[in-house]
């Protein structure tokens, strides 16, 4: 207030910078960071593939086949292993994908990997702001994130939609800081992939990579990243 001696007027401000520059926050990949979400997924193609007619016998079956022959990536965004293909219609499979994908994604709910909640509680009891930044569509990732881990848990949850761009795209972890006032250095990513560290290196703030998740250390390394966890509760000792 205008009021105050200028002494005073500037302790305050050296106070309200302190506390700004004082709060870290930890921002979350979610599938392959905190929710193992493979076998979700793997259903999800599996029942599109039943539903356009295709005779295949079970999920792992789908499971071989991608490992066998690879998959593809179609309309819509849809993938599909790739020796059914010429089985399908495309249009339709897509459609029917994510059809499913809304019937199914709740099933991330129940795959969280082991040790991520002590994690995070843990993390929040040290007084870390935590943030979730997925490139799942954000229509999936809020109801996910409260239902797993409460609606109170993380400070921020983002994925992306018309307006929020997919990481690598530093917007929407720009976006994250400024809402809650973190300075960059204060910040880190984790997560398993390598949009996940190029969002990190683009946004200029620090990473962790989540080595049990999908990604491959070797890659990491050769792009450039340099902390790892091998599990979760190795970040308990990372940010002790």
């Amino acid at each position: 207030p205008p009021f105050l001696p200028t002494s005073l007027r500037i302790f305050l401000k050296f106070l309200n910078k302190g506390a700004k520059m004082s709060k870290k926050l930890l921002i979350f990949d979610l599938d392959g960071t905190l929710c193992d979400t493979q076998l979700v997924l793997d259903t999800m193609i599996y029942a599109t593939l039943r539903d356009s007619g295709v005779d295949v016998g079970s999920v792992e079956d789908v499971v071989r086949s991608m490992e066998e022959n690879g998959k593809e990536i179609i309309e819509l965004n849809s993938p599909i292993p790739s020796e059914f293909l010429p089985l399908v219609d495309r249009n339709k499979y897509a459609v029917d994908f994510w059809e499913n994908y809304q019937k199914y994604h709740m099933m991330s709910v129940d795959r969280v990997f082991e040790g991520i909640p002590e994690t995070i509680r843990e993390l929040k009891r040290r007084g870390y702001l935590l943030g979730v930044l997925s490139n799942k569509k954000n229509r999936f990732v809020q109801p996910i994130i409260s239902t797993a881990f409460g609606a109170d848990t993380f400070d921020y949850v983002c994925g992306w939609d018309e307006i929020r761009p997919k990481k690598p795209d530093p917007t929407s972890l720009l976006d994250m800081l400024a809402a809650l006032g973190i300075e960059k250095e204060n910040a880190w990513m984790i997560g398993d992939l390598p949009a996940d560290y190029k969002v990190s290196v683009n946004a200029g703030i620090n990473h962790v990579i989540a080595d049990w998740g999908y990604g491959k250390k070797k890659k990491f390394i050769a792009l450039g990243a340099t902390v790892f966890a091998k599990n979760p509760l190795d970040l308990l000792e990372i940010f002790n």
